[in-house]
């Protein structure tokens, strides 16, 4: 079952899986949002920007043996609150580190490193707000001192990410960056399964 938008705005805690299908019904299709001016547009620059990374998957799948470029987005920001218009769509990227190697230096594989040079590039063209976490599966998470450097890293980020979707801005802050202020958990975000 879809989540719900709280009198807040924002969906409940938490980091809910949904379908690509699923999170264009909450936040596209909903009747709430049938007079939006920029939610349908901005879906189809999300679509276009994703096309991108599934016509490399396609073009190499004997080298990606199996294994996905997108293991995960997740959607967070305004788009996935009940604001009408969102300028954007925020977006974490969850690049399978495994696929991303079996494919550099290809053909089209370019496409890795220009999809999160520059995001404002990527926001004009898509209306998409990416970052980019290197996702690998790790079987040992009970056991820190066996992760090697690059799963650390993964973790980091993939914790950096998950505490920013939760977070709401302070009202009335110029300095509208994390703080400490700002940490408790205030809203959910969408984990969309490709």
């Amino acid at each position: 079952m879809l989540p719900s938008f709280t009198t807040t705005g924002f969906l409940p805690l938490g980091r809910y899986s949904v379908s690509l299908d699923e999170a264009e019904s909450l936040l596209v299709s909903a009747p709430q949002f049938a007079d939006s001016g920029t939610r349908p547009t901005l879906w189809d620059g999300l679509h276009n920007y994703l096309d991108r990374f599934l016509t490399l998957e396609d073009a190499y799948p004997d080298a990606l043996g199996g294994h996905p470029l997108l293991h995960r987005l997740w959607l967070g920001g305004s788009f996935v609150s009940a604001k009408l218009d969102p300028g954007n769509i925020d977006a974490t990227l969850l690049i399978d580190i495994r696929a991303e190697r079996a494919v550099r230096g290809r053909p089209g594989s370019k496409w890795l490193t220009d999809a999160f040079k520059s995001r404002d590039t990527i926001r004009r063209k898509y209306g998409v707000s990416p970052v980019r976490v290197g996702y690998q599966p790790v079987g040992h998470v009970f056991q820190p001192e066996r992760m090697s450097a690059e799963e650390r890293t993964y973790f980091m980020h993939r914790g950096v990410w998950d505490d920013w979707w939760q977070r709401c801005r302070l009202p009335g802050q110029e300095d509208r960056s994390p703080s400490e202020a700002s940490a408790a958990p205030a809203r959910g975000y969408l984990e969309v399964r490709l």
